[in-house]
């Protein structure tokens, strides 16, 4: 129905389960496009994993963005499904379409322009330099494309629907899957082709991606029959700009980390890369409890019902210290094994940084996920300025 009343009403624990499962799946399949590069990158060799691990953190700052605006979508749009206004929720899923085309695009045209002086400014080391060049100019065409699927996956989100983001990107990764091996080795584009290829299959299901955002009227509807609004716009960017911000100073950080490590050689750079590959899996489950939270507390704060807010975070708070637990234990034991799935002829030295960095992030999980809910608590009830 058009505002799911499981967010309103019954177990606040199986309703939180019921949004968390389905966003815990999107997020393994959004990490396996990463896995599934990483995967056939390795097979390259140790060095080309160091040259896409450099861009992980200039795509995140890139994509710090899209968090903004998924966070004034959910607040805004979850607040008027509360309210019982569907209209009110349609204008404002439209206009955020908009803001995505145009955003991805900016950004996108910004990746690729500053290319060069971005990798120099990381004194990117020349043994991985036109790897790491090739990749991020590959992967700039990515964001038009990210931008719209993640806007997608807020839109149905907010109206509590995480099974129709789920379907296109689990499409979107399959196809990834299939195109790597063939453009990384069979058309020989190294890792260009990696990039290529996670562009490619987000073009194959964009055009559905749209004709649902348009046409399924079950849900929270797109459509430009209405005039737009400059001040929703407004509204929306205002709202969304401190979340941003917040992730793009964190992205930003991880940037800077990235400058550090290069200085201890291109082997660190990978290690570091690897490492992120592999607690990025331990990290899924923690994460999914504050982006459940976030359209709990934005439709029951639009109902004027904080009460059943306020206990909608103390359960995601418990759930996510259960959680943190388990996966704590399966991260000590499986870290070993995920490095050499990705890299099976690893070196000692690569292994052992790698694991070491896993260690300290396995440790520290629970209050990545406590942070989570503060961020879901804080996005829900459109409070983004505390992000």
């Amino acid at each position: 129905g058009l505002s799911n009343s499981y967010l309103l009403n019954g177990d606040i624990k199986k309703g939180l389960l019921k949004l968390a499962l389905p966003l815990m799946f999107l997020s393994l399949v959004n990490s396996l496009y990463n896995i599934v590069d990483t995967f056939w990158i390795g097979k390259m060799g140790e060095l080309q994993v160091g040259a896409v691990a450099l861009i992980g953190p200039i795509m995140g700052c890139g994509s710090a963005f899209i968090t903004g605006l998924s966070a004034a979508g959910i607040s805004k749009i979850s607040m008027s499904l509360g309210e019982r206004n569907q209209e009110k929720a349609n204008s404002y899923a439209s206009h955020l379409f908009i803001i995505s085309i145009i955003f991805g695009l900016l950004i996108g045209v910004a990746c690729n322009v500053f290319a060069h002086p971005i990798l120099q400014w990381l004194e990117t080391p020349s043994d991985i330099y036109s790897d790491t060049y090739a990749y991020l100019f590959g992967i700039s065409f990515d964001f038009i494309f990210l931008f719209i699927l993640n806007i997608f996956q807020t839109i149905r989100q907010a109206g509590g629907d995480s099974k129709t983001a789920v379907i296109m990107n689990v499409i979107a990764a399959i196809l990834n899957m299939i195109l790597d091996p063939i453009v990384i080795f069979a058309l020989d584009m190294g890792v260009l082709g990696a990039a290529i290829a996670t562009v490619l299959s987000k073009v194959i299901v964009i055009p559905f991606v749209i004709y649902i955002s348009f046409n399924d009227t079950n849900y929270v509807t797109c459509s430009f029959n209405n005039p737009l609004s400059f001040g929703i716009f407004k509204e929306i960017i205002t709202i969304g700009i401190p979340a941003s911000l917040a992730q793009f100073l964190s992205s930003f950080g991880f940037v800077l980390m990235n400058k550090s490590i290069v200085a201890y050689g291109s082997i660190a750079i990978s290690a570091y890369g690897l490492g992120n590959k592999v607690t990025d899996l331990f990290y899924i489950p923690i994460y999914a409890f504050g982006g459940a939270l976030a359209p709990f507390i934005g439709q029951n704060i639009g109902a004027k019902n904080t009460e059943r807010a306020k206990q909608c975070y103390k359960e995601a708070t418990l759930l996510t210290l259960i959680t943190s637990i388990l996966v704590m234990i399966l991260g000590f034991m499986t870290s070993k094994y995920l490095v050499l799935f990705f890299v099976s002829n690893a070196s000692q030295e690569l292994m052992d940084m790698t694991i070491e960095y896993c260690f300290y992030v396995t440790m520290t999980i629970f209050f990545m996920g406590w942070f989570q809910n503060i961020h879901g608590v804080f996005s829900g009830s459109g409070k983004t300025k505390l992000i």
